[in-house]
């Protein structure tokens, strides 16, 4: 329904934030470590995601379109709703549940109030493959992230993307380069 708001901060309570456009006052939902940056008559702007419920309509926004794509994929785990997501994001953030995800380990995330072994494990489970991952230390650039849909879209196996993705040579720039590069490589 949203994607985006831009707005003057009205009010700043807990977790969420009433940002003013268009003479509205939306209720936004974000992280503290957001919300903390922001200060009330500044401007500010959130990625947003609307939760339809039958008694609410409520919009979580994030800092970057990142964290919202992480938030919106960790809602699509059952038993993980948009409060219990906002939480995650908010304890762990991107990279490591990034991490957890690409290295299977879900201690990290039982240390989330309300996240449980089983809910962890889901998580783990049904998220692997669905985010590029990286292991510690590595940096992963959103072109890679375009290149890693595209050959998904072609068919390629998720594992042997993302190894390619590794070995990619460091001058390359650009989507298309690197899809090319990986199309030719790929196969051998």
């Amino acid at each position: 329904m949203f994607g985006h708001i831009t707005g003057k901060i009205f009010d700043l309570k807990g977790t969420k934030a009433i940002v003013k456009a268009g003479g509205i006052g939306f209720v936004v939902y974000s992280t503290p470590s957001y919300l903390a940056k922001l200060k009330t008559d500044q401007e500010a702007s959130f990625w947003t995601h609307t939760a339809v419920r039958e008694t609410a309509i409520d919009l979580y926004g994030f800092e970057t379109e990142e964290e919202l794509r992480i938030f919106e994929l960790l809602i699509t785990v059952s038993g993980v709703g948009p409060k219990s997501g906002l939480a995650i994001l908010s304890v762990a953030g991107v990279k490591s549940i990034e991490e957890a995800v690409g290295s299977g380990d879900t201690s990290s995330l039982t240390k989330i109030s309300g996240i449980g072994r089983k809910t962890a494990e889901k998580i783990v489970l049904e998220l692997n493959g669905k985010l590029v991952t990286t292991r510690k230390g590595e940096s992963r650039t959103s072109e890679d992230v375009d290149v890693f849909e595209a050959l998904k879209s072609l068919g390629y196996r998720e594992r042997d993307i993302q190894e390619t993705i590794k070995k990619l040579p460091k001058d390359l720039e650009g989507t298309n380069e690197k899809i090319k590069y990986i199309l030719k490589n790929l196969g051998q």
